[in-house]
């Protein structure tokens, strides 16, 4: 794959697996479906091709960026389409369930959404789970503008997280108590945890529940989402590779995120969008994924392109090294 970045092998890869599957499942998937997976690939492959084609006609750090940050926005397509493929497999929210019942002798995520019933609560903990999205937005900023030189190996491994969060919920179907509690036949409070096989193949919506504006924006991202990918929890996977990254960079920053970060843990159980061994696989899951995205960074395959170190911001043509030792004989 001559001439792609890594985030962009990163999505060919991916396209490729999802390609597959859609082969393997091409007999029961519905049209609408097929329509909105090929086309939708064929979409993303020609967009990249042109924001390459600008690339090569105009090289610097702006055009660069420009093509990882659409990648990085992409997120918003691929999250949504793991359902094509995962509803074609039976769920497995009653083995979560009954793990959970099991060490905790209840549901944590029933049990907290009581004991803190409050609209002042459920605002703020809708708050902390809200602010996963910023989170992301904001690393890939501070990185672009503050840090420019770890933009490349940043959004890598950021990118490559999710996508090995995504290949496992193409791979294991969970929704999550939110979805899984208002299933037939599922008593909660009882520990009553049926296998539903399909069922969300055909029952997909989430009844609506809001009591402010951040539960609102909650309940709008997860209006428009379906019952997937609950185990184990990416919101929890992802945020703490970010968290891990910045604190890198720079502590100080790491440290003004971390409430945000133990509030958006919390929230996850507290909304319903997680078991609580979602959050604790989510933690270990990170640390692991997060040293796999590395060391593919590194590998021949998906190292850095020659020469991003002499392109210039802004497209002018002078190299990285005649700029320093510019700056270092002003000094």
């Amino acid at each position: 794959m001559p001439g792609l970045l890594g985030v962009e092998k990163l999505a060919a890869i991916y396209i490729g697996f999802t390609l597959l599957l859609t082969a393997l499942y091409y007999g029961d998937m519905e049209s609408a479906a097929l329509i909105s997976v090929v086309g939708g690939r064929i979409a993303i492959v020609a967009i990249a091709f042109l924001l390459y084609l600008l690339y090569q006609r105009f090289p610097c750090h702006a055009t660069y960026q420009l093509r990882v940050v659409f990648q990085v926005a992409l997120l918003a397509y691929w999250y949504p389409d793991i359902y094509h493929f995962s509803s074609m497999l039976p769920n497995q929210d009653h083995l979560l369930a009954n793990v959970e019942q099991t060490i905790f002798g209840c549901q944590p995520a029933l049990v907290f959404s009581q004991a803190l019933s409050g609209a002042f609560w459920k605002e703020l903990f809708c708050f902390g789970y809200f602010s996963y999205f910023a989170m992301i937005v904001l690393m890939v900023l501070i990185v672009m503008t503050k840090r420019p030189r770890r933009f490349d190996s940043v959004t890598f491994v950021m990118m490559c997280t999710f996508f090995l969060y995504y290949v496992v919920f193409l791979l294991f179907n969970s929704a999550g108590p939110q979805f899984y509690f208002t299933a037939p036949g599922v008593d909660a409070a009882n520990g009553v945890f049926p296998f539903i096989d399909d069922w969300f193949r055909t029952h997909s919506e989430l009844p609506a529940s809001y009591s402010g504006p951040f539960s609102y924006l909650v309940y709008l991202l997860h209006g428009s989402e379906t019952p997937i990918a609950a185990f184990p929890s990416s919101h929890v996977g992802v945020s703490t590779v970010i968290f891990i990254m910045l604190y890198r960079l720079k502590k100080r920053w790491a440290m003004l995120m971390l409430p945000f970060y133990v509030l958006l843990c919390l929230s996850t159980v507290y909304i319903g969008a997680h078991y609580a061994i979602d959050v604790l696989a989510g933690w270990v899951s990170a640390i692991i994924f997060m040293v796999i995205a590395r060391k593919l960074y590194k590998s021949k395959l998906f190292h850095r392109p020659e020469g991003f170190d002499n392109l210039h911001r802004f497209g002018h043509h002078h190299t990285h090294h005649r700029h320093h030792r510019h700056r270092h004989h002003r000094h």
